[in-house]
């Protein structure tokens, strides 16, 4: 008799893991415990990249693609229109709740990036609020990234005509520019220990894709084999960056004087005395960590994609030259307020932005409650990835895999505003350091060509185009020789 019930019981937890339910989005076939995790890993073999394994089953199963990896449901969105939608309504507003995303903020839905609901509203009001307060998107900003340029330029100067590593060339400079307002400091550009912390970032994003990869979708495998799946790995480094975010705070509660807040730190620590602890010191640090890593990330990597693609085609180098030397000069220090008379150098960084696509399906989002797309449901819980890559490198671009600024100029010169292009997003949760991100890349490209002629390293291949899949997608390692103009 109980064999029977056992055989029984197991098929019914069979036939539940097999089936999807009920008005699902369209995938590959199930198998039990697992899902498509085999089959994802089989075609990733395959293709090399996450981005595009979505890519080849949304051409197969359409649009909305539904699969299931380990216990997780999971819906890719693909086309203009349903990404639209689903950035513009409020039930895919939330943030994903598995273990890989919780395991950096203490097992808790708190921060900036990952948190959501009312959590969310009040941190990204608040923290906007603060770093507002310190200059965030004003003159003040502009002139602390003009002195992160100027003191990159100077570095260069100092190993011109020598091959250079670029892949990292920007972290320090892109932490020092939010750090400031954030800490109130700036590192040494060769400071090791920031340098040692970039470095555990970008480790960190290569563990496993956007989707949060086996350590998401078999959790439990942390306990059986935690080196093989990245878990061990992972820990180590955000207990690392915790650390010196602790220190961090710490020093400031040492000197902070409540009467004269130096940055943001100071203005949020002076609120949990007044208000009876509004932040919590975890809260504070995921804020911290969320701004350290995001920019790091996302700009460092946008911007060497934009020196890659320059340095592989000259005619790009001149003209983009040739604009900074009509509309600045070789001697007047650059300004934001040059970008709108510099329509080619704009077009450039648009074209970096499509073409490399970084955050290839964006940040990911979970419905809140089931929810229509289209004439599917998405259930409650379901994490929702965005195919952004493809977006941009799909068939409404003529020549897609060209780098080809060109295609965002008008004929008569002016900048096209495409519907077809959101790199930093759409909606509510439109990334909130978008212009931050733009002032940056506009500065760091300008003062470099201003000074510097690009080079690729005698006796060097071409650079290659192709990323590194991650989190983020990222360049293969390549030089550059930084020549003086004069």
């Amino acid at each position: 008799m109980w064999p029977l019930i056992i055989f029984i019981l197991f098929l019914i937890i069979i036939k539940d893991l097999i089936q999807k339910p009920l008005h699902y989005p369209p995938g590959p076939t199930l198998m039990p415990i697992v899902g498509n995790l085999l089959s994802v890993w089989l075609k990733v073999r395959k293709v090399k990249y996450y981005h595009k394994v979505w890519q080849h089953w949304s051409k197969v199963y359409g649009n909305i693609l539904g699969l299931r990896l380990g216990f997780v449901n999971i819906v890719i969105i693909s086309g203009k229109d349903l990404i639209k939608e689903v950035l513009s309504r409020d039930v895919f507003d939330g943030r994903p709740d598995g273990f890989f995303y919780l395991m950096r903020s203490f097992g808790k839905k708190i921060g900036l990036v990952f948190s959501d609901g009312r959590v969310w509203n009040k941190t990204r009001r608040t923290v906007l609020k603060y770093l507002k307060n310190f200059g965030y998107g004003s003159r003040a900003m502009e002139t602390i990234i003009s002195e992160e340029c100027k003191a990159l330029v100077d570095l260069r100067l100092q190993d011109a005509g020598k091959t250079v590593i670029i892949n990292r060339m920007f972290d320090v400079s892109i932490v020092n520019i939010l750090w400031k307002l954030v800490a109130g400091k700036r590192y040494n550009l060769k400071d090791k220990q920031l340098l040692a912390l970039c470095n555990l970032i970008t480790q960190s994003f290569k563990v496993a894709d956007m989707s949060g990869g086996i350590l998401n979708f078999l959790p439990f495998l942390r306990f059986i084999m935690p080196n093989l799946i990245g878990y061990t790995e992972l820990k180590n480094i955000h207990n690392t960056l915790y650390d010196f975010l602790k220190n961090t705070i710490e020093e400031h509660k040492a000197t902070i004087d409540v009467h004269k807040p130096r940055d943001v730190i100071d203005v949020f620590l002076i609120d949990s005395m007044e208000q009876q602890s509004l932040t919590s010191d975890e809260e504070l640090q995921v804020i911290c960590l969320d701004l350290l890593e995001a920019g790091v990330e996302t700009v460092n990597n946008t911007a060497v994609f934009m020196l890659l693609h320059i340095v592989r085609n000259d005619s790009i180098q001149r003209k983009l030259q040739q604009e900074i030397d009509a509309e600045i000069g070789q001697t007047r220090p650059p300004t934001l307020s040059h970008r709108s008379s510099m329509v080619y150098t704009e077009a450039v960084i648009l074209e970096t932005l499509r073409i490399s696509s970084v955050a290839a399906v964006g940040i990911p989002h979970m419905a809140l409650e089931d929810a229509r797309l289209g004439k599917y449901v998405i259930p409650k819980g379901t994490f929702i990835l965005l195919a952004i890559h493809d977006l941009h490198n799909g068939p409404y671009w003529k020549d897609p895999e060209v780098f080809r600024p060109d295609r965002f100029l008008t004929k008569e010169g002016n900048l096209i505003q495409n519907e077809f292009f959101m790199p930093f997003g759409s909606g509510k949760r439109r990334c909130i350091g978008e212009g931050l991100a733009r002032s940056e890349l506009f500065l760091f490209l300008v003062h470099i060509l201003q000074r510097f002629n690009l080079k690729i390293p005698d006796g060097d291949p071409m650079p290659c185009p192709e990323p590194i899949d991650g989190v983020t997608l990222s360049a293969k390692e390549f030089g550059i020789v930084f020549e003086p103009r004069f």
